[in-house]
């Protein structure tokens, strides 16, 4: 989103009104100066009671709970009295409840379809009576989903398969604005120094399916890649680390909750592990390792949504010795390695730069904007 509105704003006069959970974060609108207005409204955490009962006692589903907030609500029913607005973008969907009734054009932001990833992280629960009342709020946030959608007057996705879905429930075209990767600040290496053996995984724990993956990655992919390669370490990055995580970071396994620049990351990695089970959206963290020169093995579902090919672009694996025989053939073979990395950096220049992606939101924008005149 910092990415686009800074690129946008060249042609646009932009009003930005966010969420927050800290208010430390009120810091960032030192780095907002491409927008005319910023507001802030402090969300806090999910996890607090008149969230929780609104869940418990309305029909409206959890994540939507945490942002039916009257405090935003009232906020944006001012600023937009106050100023006629052309257009108003939404990302993502489920920030609708605090939206109020306005004339005023609505571009829907999806960063992926939210029941679906939501409905196959709670199909894996093993627990019987704690599945069913999970899926209970999965069929509500399916129903909203798919009534902000009907409610907006244009919607946009990330990939084609989100497309394809959206468009089955809809009576509009729905535009592909895919996820990005600044090839500027994620440069790629003329010259890759060598690198010792050590395999990266990256993901804000928030998200179920990264934790889905790193627990996946630490009981059944980790062991066996730490047998064949004696010598390999295993960095972790990511925010909000669960417990269960943490207490296997030992030894080979390095953890970072925090890091100051993500690229230092990428350039001590010798490759980026993505074991997703849970397809949904596209992923930052490949497009950031394809744009910084380093090669991404990963399952099916962690590289949906993204136009590559297997032994081309990335290294497809779906099994634990997949995943090792793919990462052999990387440490055996240099020019393979080098085909793969120098492929993934031309797609990410040609397809996920975040130039042209601001190109094909302009005119969402416009041809929105256009149609409600």
């Amino acid at each position: 989103m910092y990415n686009l509105l800074k690129r946008l704003s060249s042609k646009h006069t932009i009003t930005l009104v966010s969420f927050i959970r800290d208010e430390k974060e009120r810091s960032y609108k030192n780095d907002l100066s491409f927008c005319e207005q910023v507001y802030m409204v402090n969300r806090g955490r999910a996890w607090q009671v008149p969230y929780i009962a609104r869940a418990l006692f309305t029909r409206m589903p959890f994540l939507l709970s945490t942002y039916a907030n009257a405090k935003m609500y009232r906020l944006l029913t001012k600023v937009l009295a106050t100023k006629a607005f052309d257009l108003i973008h939404l990302e993502p969907f489920y920030v609708w409840p605090s939206i109020p009734n306005t004339r005023v054009p609505i571009v829907v932001s999806e960063h992926n379809i939210e029941y679906q990833v939501y409905e196959e992280y709670v199909r894996k629960r093993s627990f019987l009576p704690l599945r069913f009342l999970l899926m209970i709020d999965v069929s509500r946030l399916k129903r909203w989903e798919h009534y902000v959608w009907r409610k907006a007057d244009m919607v946009t996705a990330v990939s084609q398969k989100d497309q394809r879905v959206m468009e089955s429930y809809l009576s509009f075209p729905v535009s592909v604005v895919s996820n990005g990767v600044d090839t500027e600040s994620f440069t790629f290496p003329k010259h890759k120094k060598e690198i010792l053996q050590n395999f990266l995984f990256v993901g804000n724990f928030r998200w179920l399916p990264n934790i889905e993956a790193v627990e996946r990655l630490l009981s059944d992919i980790w062991p066996r890649i730490a047998e064949s390669f004696p010598k390999s370490t295993l960095t972790i990055v990511g925010r909000n680390m669960p417990e269960n995580v943490l207490a296997a970071l030992t030894g080979r396994i390095i953890g970072k909750t925090d890091v100051s620049d993500i690229r230092d990351e990428y350039n001590a990695a010798f490759a980026l592990l993505a074991p997703m089970t849970i397809a949904g959206g596209t992923k930052f963290k490949v497009l950031e390792a394809m744009a910084s020169g380093v090669p991404v093995v990963s399952t099916r579902a962690g590289v949906e949504g993204i136009d590559c090919e297997d032994e081309k672009h990335v290294l497809i694996a779906n099994t634990p010795h997949e995943f090792v025989d793919k990462l052999a053939r990387l440490v055996s073979d240099h020019s393979h390695r080098e085909k793969v990395v120098k492929a993934a950096r031309t797609l990410v220049e040609r397809e996920y730069n975040w130039d042209s992606i601001a190109k094909t939101l302009d005119t969402v924008w416009r041809t929105t904007h256009e149609k409600k005149r």
